[in-house]
């Protein structure tokens, strides 16, 4: 049996099945959870903007925190650089951040689970799961895969890959 599980989220679609298993089981079985998010500066604006759309996380974290969020709408990655980003930057990733820990708490505790703990990293997305379910002290994570399909996942690498590789726990991958 399990001891304690660790599921990252992205706040995608993919990453809250991946959420949902991991409270399920986690309920299940009275185990804690941990959620963890990778603060990524790297993405495209687009694509955190579309993301986060999906999710309405941008209206939220705009009204709930008075930030002007129209930086987002650039087409050249500005918000998200990987290069030194301003500190409205940093604020507006971590503000989107922490929405998506917040949902996925709450619907860890709809799902059942009585111990639930977030957390936050940044970095290389898969070296960062790793060293938060380490911290945590986790025997299981629990992730989802996005699909990028063998060529580019060849090229390019993918997360869940990478963590499946060099987990010292078991690793369960939701689609």
């Amino acid at each position: 049996m399990k001891q304690h599980i660790f599921v990252a989220t992205d706040g995608s679609e993919t990453a809250g099945r991946a959420v949902d298993l991991a409270a399920e089981l986690a309920a299940k079985f009275g185990t804690p959870l941990t959620i963890g998010h990778v603060l990524r500066f790297g993405r495209s604006s687009e694509e955190m903007a579309r993301m986060a759309d999906v999710e309405h996380i941008v209206r939220h974290v705009s009204k709930t925190s008075n930030t002007d969020f129209q930086i987002m709408t650039g087409t050249t990655g500005d918000l998200f650089a990987d290069t030194r980003p301003s500190g409205d930057v940093v604020r507006i990733v971590t503000l989107i951040g922490e929405e998506i820990l917040r949902r996925s708490a709450d619907r860890a505790k709809e799902l059942g689970v009585e111990t639930v703990t977030t957390g936050s990293a940044q970095g290389d997305p898969a070296d960062a799961i790793l060293d938060m379910a380490k911290e945590a002290g986790a025997d299981m994570i629990v992730l989802g895969h996005r699909g990028l399909g063998r060529w580019r996942e060849m090229l390019l690498g993918s997360v869940a890959h990478k963590v499946n590789q060099h987990a010292d726990c078991t690793v369960v991958t939701v689609r």
